[in-house]
């Protein structure tokens, strides 16, 4: 085991010495564009579908009109994380007007 010897330093100086280090070496050990990564990610059609909140059936159903751009590896359906969430925003759900009271559905 070695020593450190810590004579003629100030324990104020030690201290801010040791935290410039450590700051030092955690933005270096940190990644570099996360965010690029993130927005690469490749999801299947289930975690897309839970993304929208969405059935799966209407992630089909938009993969199948070119909506959603996706890529088959393997046999399965793999679509970017970045391409989900833009079609979400363009896909707009529409409501249904609602029935009046008391009379008989159509």
């Amino acid at each position: 085991m070695q020593a450190i010897i810590t004579q003629g330093v100030e324990y104020q100086q030690l201290l801010e010495d040791m935290r410039a280090l450590i700051r030092f070496e955690l933005a270096k050990a940190q990644p570099v564009g996360t965010t690029s990564l993130a927005a690469d990610e490749l999801l299947t059609v289930p975690q897309a579908a839970a993304l929208l909140d969405v059935c799966v059936a209407t992630v089909h159903e938009w993969k199948r009109r070119g909506v959603m751009k996706y890529t088959k590896i393997g046999g399965r359906a793999y679509l970017k994380r970045a391409d989900v969430l833009s079609a979400g925003t363009q896909q707009q759900r529409t409501s249904k007007p609602a029935r009046p009271k008391g009379k008989p559905p159509a």
